[in-house]
């Protein structure tokens, strides 16, 4: 199980704020709106990932002096 990692989920709003500026600059066809919505939906899926791992348990929680 691994651990959240804040550091890859501040990594990844870096990486997604940077294509939502090259989208907004430089996007000049479908093919690389495209390219864009393909790096977009990568992220999104590691985002996801960090965002289920507390649901699968890789979290321990404390709750009444119990580590679960």
């Amino acid at each position: 199980m691994k651990p959240f990692d804040i550091s890859l989920i501040h990594r990844l709003a870096d990486q997604l704020e940077g294509i939502a500026k090259d989208i907004k600059e430089h996007v000049n066809s479908p093919d690389e709106l495209q390219a864009d919505i393909q790096r977009i939906s990568s992220i999104t899926g590691s985002l996801e990932s960090q965002a289920q791992a507390k649901k699968a348990g890789s979290n321990p929680s404390l709750t009444d002096n119990n580590v679960r």
